[in-house]
């Protein structure tokens, strides 16, 4: 899910932002900020060709022609599923919000920091948990994992290569941007689907993201960068 933040004060922003980043990082969620800026336009420009389902912290009085208001109703266009949170000092302003009609899940009013950060988490939680409700609806090619108090739904489009971890039933995912580790056997990975290929004890790949196999070297490599083992017995395989 990506987060998009349109603050006009620099700090307020970077308190967000901040806020934000640290929580996803902790939580391991699949969230990124794409972008954090004061101008509306560029959120506009940003989600104009963006499929995905987002999640917007707005603030509702803009230091911009375009209010977070007016802002909200352009992203509905683009993004009618979408999460918009207002972040405001101007409480008076949320009956706007009904006149234009965005469906917000929240308005989050600038007092107390640590009043702000609670409420910012709590709606980084809801908007997750909606949209993993949303991808279980068609998961035929999404893998379900648990990882840590979260369950996640990974394209299988998305996954380069399974490693069996040196923790103990445990898995390590290799994704295009990061690692997720989940307990788990990779036998249970082998024939989930046919892209996938068992090349070695300890690796089950993703075959449409390779990119070469050195065959003297016995090293396959993949479209991020990365690379893994595949065995001899394996080799004349692939």
């Amino acid at each position: 899910m990506n987060i998009f933040i349109c603050e006009d004060a620099q700090q307020q922003r970077d308190f967000i932002t901040t806020t934000i980043r640290n929580y996803i990082m902790f939580e391991q969620l699949d969230m990124n900020i794409k972008l954090a800026t004061d101008n509306p336009e560029a959120i506009i420009d940003a989600i104009k060709d963006n499929e995905d389902i987002g999640l917007y912290f707005l603030d509702i009085h803009l230091n911009h022609e375009m209010s977070g208001i007016m802002l909200a109703k352009e992203i509905r266009k683009y993004d009618p599923l979408g999460s918009i949170i207002f972040v405001t000092s101007h409480s008076e302003l949320t009956y706007l919000t009904f006149v234009y009609k965005v469906s917000a899940l929240d308005f989050i009013i600038k007092d107390d920091p640590e009043s702000m950060k609670k409420r910012i988490i709590e709606c980084l939680n809801v908007s997750y948990e909606r949209l993993q409700h949303l991808s279980s609806k068609n998961y035929v090619d999404k893998l379900e994992i648990k990882s840590g108090s979260q369950t996640l739904f990974i394209d299988y489009d998305d996954i380069i290569f399974f490693e069996s971890s040196p923790n103990p039933h445990r898995i390590i995912l290799h994704l295009n941007n990061r690692v997720i580790e989940f307990y788990g056997s990779l036998k249970d990975y082998e024939t989930i689907d046919e892209r996938f290929f068992r090349c070695h004890h300890s690796y089950i790949i993703n075959k449409d993201h390779i990119t070469s196999v050195n065959k003297k070297e016995r090293i396959v490599h993949f479209t991020s960068g990365d690379h893994c083992y595949i065995s001899i017995r394996n080799l004349k395989k692939l």
